[in-house]
C-alpha cells in the first residue's frame, strides 16, 4: 500500500521503546490517481508507529499532527535532537516539494540521558530500577539521510542518575555511573 523510502526506529515519547517512523512516495502511477487526472501522483502519506512495549506497535499517524497526513512523494529522512531538549526531531526530504522540519514536543515530557561518544559505540544504560537500554551512535539509517551521532536515551519516568557502559568500535570500553540525567553528556 505504502512505498517506504525514510524509516527509522526512534523513541518519540522518550518511554524507553523505540517507535517506527516511515516517509513514503509511489515510484510508479497509480491507475486511480490517473483517472484522476493527476499528472504526478506519487504522493503517499507518512506514518507513524508505537512500540506499545509488549512486542505490537499501534499505528499512530493520527496522533502526530495534521502535517503527517499530507500527502508528499516523501524519500529522505533525518533524525536528530535540532533543539537540543532531549528528543529527537526530524527532516523529511520530499522530491518535487519542500523539506520538511518536525519538531518533537511530545518527547521532553520524559526523562531522557544523552551520550557523545564515538560513531559506532554501542551505549548500554541501566537505569535506577534496573531496566537495560541499549542503543548506537550512528549517521546511517535512512534512504539519502544521515542523522545526529549523538545517542539520546529516554527513560520513562525514571528518576534520578543512571550508569552507562560505552563499548567503542575497537572493543575498548569505559563505564560511569551516577550520570545525570536529562542532558548530555560527553563520554569520549
Amino acid at each position: 500500500m505504502f512505498t517506504g523510502f525514510g524509516a527509522g526506529w526512534i523513541d518519540i515519547d522518550n518511554d524507553g521503546w523505540l517507535d517506527l517512523v516511515t516517509v513514503n512516495g509511489a515510484v510508479t502511477q497509480n491507475i486511480e490517481a490517473l483517472a484522476r487526472n493527476e499528472p504526478f501522483s506519487l504522493q503517499q502519506k507518512k506514518q507513524v508507529f508505537k512500540n506499545l512495549g509488549n512486542g505490537s506497535f499501534r499505528d499512530a499517524t493520527s496522533d502526530a499532527g495534521s502535517a503527517f497526513s499530507v500527502q508528499e512523494v516523501s524519500r529522505g529522512l533525518a533524525f536528530g535532537d535540532i533543539d537540543n531538549d532531549g528528543d529527537m526531531d526530524m527532516v523529511v526530504g520530499n522530491d518535487s516539494g519542500p523539506l520538511r522540519l518536525f519538531i518533537n514536543n511530545v518527547g521532553s515530557r520524559k526523562h531522557w540521558v544523552g551520550f557523545i561518544v564515538p560513531v559506532g559505540s554501542r551505549v548500554v544504560v541501566t537505569t535506577g530500577d534496573g531496566r537495560t537500554l541499549t542503543r548506537r551512535s550512528h549517521t546511517d539509517g535512512s534512504y539519502a539521510s544521515a542523522r545526529d551521532p549523538r545517542v539520546l536515551v529516554g527513560l520513562g519516568d525514571a528518576r534520578g542518575p543512571v550508569s552507562v557502559k560505552v563499548i567503542r568500535p575497537d572493543g575498548s570500553m569505559v563505564e560511569q555511573s551516577n550520570v545525570a540525567i536529562d542532558r548530555y553528556t560527553s563520554l569520549r
